[in-house]
């Protein structure tokens, strides 16, 4: 049974894979690299990837308030989730690193998924403040658009992105604040439990179903979230993981700006670069292909175009920066599956996911 889901793993794996590179403008990739420096592309790739450790790291000390783990044990499982989000739709590689943490350490999914919650909100912080130095620094011609698909790229979807961005933000960071909060989770778990007697009336048997069929794994599945927000109890840990994301970042926008230096005719500060990641990042949460090719293309020139670029030149540079940046990451995950044996079909496992949650 291991042989046949492992075999359907790595067939899985091939197809999204496919459906991934048939999203790639080779063509127009392969003209852009032959006039491309590649000592600066290689400079590129390694800070890329020492950012990327860092997030592997940051995660291990997120998830070490609810069970110790090693740093690979940390590192594999954010490989194979971002390569995962890199093939396929829908940022389905978040569902991975609970699930390979539930397989490996028993760590409860819900609380698993909580740690990639907290990780990912001061990601949002960072770009949130990023996108408030920038617009305060950067004027956008409002009548500026750029047509992509069936979208209208422009200052008004860019303005609106961010506030739906800082939205959900701000009602998920509530939402924790009082999960975390003991007596306001107590009194929910008090009002939860009242529920089976209001069906009384149908009999012992329907309340008693309800109660620990639906209620009780509720209510566990409460505790297991609270545990794992636990890291954002402590205020040091919190500054550390603040500090550790603002170097995440501007390794990320640095690798870009290193990029640039291996195309000739391509001028643009580090401060204009930091405005491409911004607006490449608030574009790329639009819904797109695997990999996100050609939206975070679109946002890559639009930003570029704004600050004097030639179309051109900008459209040259996403590509292989795109190229570059997504590349390493899906080699890294493939990597990391072998060595853990692990599949994506394994990761992505509904069932799995069902039953460790009733549990």
């Amino acid at each position: 049974m291991k042989k046949f889901s492992f075999t359907i793993g790595v067939i899985f794996s091939c197809v999204a894979l496919y459906l991934t590179l048939i999203n790639v403008p080779l063509d127009q990739l392969w003209n852009d690299l032959i006039s491309v420096k590649f000592q600066w592309v290689i400079l590129s790739i390694i800070i890329n990837c020492i950012s990327f450790i860092l997030r592997a790291f940051r995660w291990q000390l997120i998830v070490k308030e609810i069970q110790y783990i090693n740093f690979w044990e940390a590192y594999h499982p954010t490989s194979i989730a971002f390569m995962m989000n890199s093939i396929l739709p829908g940022r389905i590689g978040e569902l991975a690193r609970p699930v390979i943490l539930s397989q490996n350490k028993k760590i409860p999914l819900s609380g698993g998924f909580a740690t990639i919650v907290t990780e990912r909100i001061f990601d949002v912080i960072i770009l949130i403040l990023l996108y408030a130095v920038v617009f305060l620094h950067v004027d956008i011609d409002p009548n500026f658009q750029m047509e992509i698909g069936k979208y209208t790229l422009s200052k008004t979807l860019l303005s609106s992105l961010a506030t739906q961005i800082f939205f959900l933000f701000s009602i998920l960071l509530m939402l924790i604040v009082c999960i975390n909060i003991y007596y306001v989770r107590l009194g929910l778990k008090k009002i939860l439990f009242l529920i089976p007697q209001l069906f009384k009336f149908t009999g012992k048997r329907t309340t008693n179903f309800i109660l620990h069929k639906c209620i009780v794994p509720i209510t566990n599945i409460i505790d297991h979230v609270a545990d794992g927000f636990s890291f954002l109890k402590r205020v040091s840990r919190i500054i550390y993981c603040f500090f550790l994301s603002v170097v995440i970042w501007l390794l990320v926008a640095v690798s870009y700006y290193v990029m640039s230096f291996g195309y000739q005719n391509l001028h643009i500060s580090f401060f204009e670069m930091c405005a491409v990641l911004v607006m490449i990042c608030f574009f790329i949460s639009l819904p797109s292909v695997p990999g996100y090719w050609g939206i975070w293309e679109a946002g890559g020139v639009f930003a570029m175009t704004i600050f004097g670029i030639g179309e051109k030149e900008a459209i040259g540079f996403t590509i292989v920066n795109h190229a570059f940046q997504i590349f390493p990451i899906i080699i890294a995950g493939i990597i990391s599956a072998f060595l853990t044996g692990t599949s994506i079909f394994s990761s992505i496992n509904y069932k799995a996911i069902e039953k460790e949650e009733k549990e």
